[in-house]
């Protein structure tokens, strides 16, 4: 089973690296120049614009079986042209409808997913209406842009507004929909996530509720199972994300990204590919994110999800790589073979103990040490 992955950066590491006990061979599709350095060594690399046609494509990732992405954000044409030839999972579409966050909204409504509110801003006048309908605090996104909390403007009064109006710039995106996106400043009590992986023939297993932490809109750790999340709330999830798997005519693991106000879930961001937050799941005893995606890419059956005890997950963001202070007793440690910089992701921990309540006061420990503060 030969495997293309459109993107070179930690998440296509990982997952070749789960990938490749399982008997999958693996070839790297690079866009725009990226850093190539985490699948160094793991499979050829080739450039996307080398090679402009469906044909000439195909034969030099290798002639895969099946195609994947490690990022939304890529250009659809190589899966378009390469789905002439092979499977392409997730499919096209779905990617399409995540790729655009006022699609995404779309989406959400389509499937009766409760969802932040939102206003949808083309132009200065539609910024008005949104002060009008949501009121002060607010978020503004950029549709097509961002990743980690880039390409976000957080409005507080009219000078703000004035302010944004005055940079912005209200061009329509690729297929003419509009720039931006405005939401309410959540008052939220928390954040979780839910991860799911759909099987080629309609299976559907979830993972533990993950509770997510972020510094400046960077995830920085997870607990699972999310502590003392309702079992109300956990259904509510995962029929919400069953519902866009099925909509979706999804293959391969998703995630989706929740605000959690007292008995409420508004989903935030879908991502249509393994997770930052489900890395925990690389060293609990269960199959995890990234080895049951290439299980359903392949057509080949899902493993367990079921995770015993509990499970925490620290991302390393601009540290160097330091084995005497990183690892200790029932942790694990995963490099990505980045160049250092400041608040990149370069490697995340991940611990184990027997329930939540443990795994937070050692994660704490654990950060303190890492970061020293």
């Amino acid at each position: 089973m030969h495997v293309a992955i459109l993107g070179c950066g930690q998440l296509a590491r990982m997952m070749a690296l789960a990938g490749i006990p399982m008997g999958m061979s693996f070839s790297f599709l690079s866009e725009n120049n990226e850093d190539t350095a985490p699948v160094t060594g793991l499979g050829n690399i080739i450039a996307v614009e080398d090679y402009p046609s469906a044909d000439a494509l195909f034969k030099a990732a290798g002639e895969p079986d099946v195609v994947t992405v490690e990022r939304e954000q890529c250009s659809l044409d190589p899966l378009k042209k390469l789905a002439e030839h092979c499977s392409v999972h997730p499919n096209p579409t779905a990617i399409y409808h995540c790729q655009n966050r006022r699609r995404e909204k779309q989406l959400l409504i389509d499937c009766d997913v409760s969802h932040t509110p939102f206003v949808s801003v083309g132009k200065a006048e539609d910024l008005q209406t949104a002060v009008d309908e949501l009121g002060f605090p607010m978020v503004v996104k950029h549709t097509e842009q961002g990743y980690d909390g880039k390409a976000q403007w957080r409005l507080y009064n009219d000078d703000n507004v004035k302010q944004f109006i005055d940079d912005a710039h209200f061009e329509p995106q690729s297929d003419g929909a509009v720039p931006y996106v405005a939401e309410p400043f959540m008052k939220f009590d928390r954040e979780v996530s839910f991860i799911a992986v759909r099987a080629t023939n309609g299976e559907v297993r979830f993972y533990p509720a993950t509770e997510n932490v972020h510094d400046n809109g960077i995830l920085l750790h997870s607990v699972s199972p999310a502590p003392d999340l309702s079992s109300a709330l956990t259904a509510q999830g995962q029929a919400s994300i069953q519902r866009l798997l099925e909509k979706l005519d999804y293959v391969g693991v998703m995630a989706m990204e929740c605000f959690v106000t007292q008995d409420q879930l508004w989903v935030n961001e879908l991502a249509p590919r393994v997770h930052n937050s489900g890395h925990w799941t690389m060293h609990c005893g269960v199959a995890s994110q990234f080895q049951n995606h290439m299980r359903a890419i392949a057509g080949w059956p899902l493993g367990s999800t079921e995770l015993m005890g509990s499970a925490g997950m620290l991302n390393l963001l601009g540290v160097e790589l330091d084995q005497s202070t990183q690892m200790e007793d029932k942790v694990a440690l995963d490099w990505y073979n980045k160049s250092v910089r400041p608040g990149r992701k370069l490697g995340h921990l991940v611990l184990t103990d027997t329930n939540p309540n443990a795994v937070k006061t050692r994660l704490k420990t654990l950060k303190e040490k890492v970061y020293r503060n």
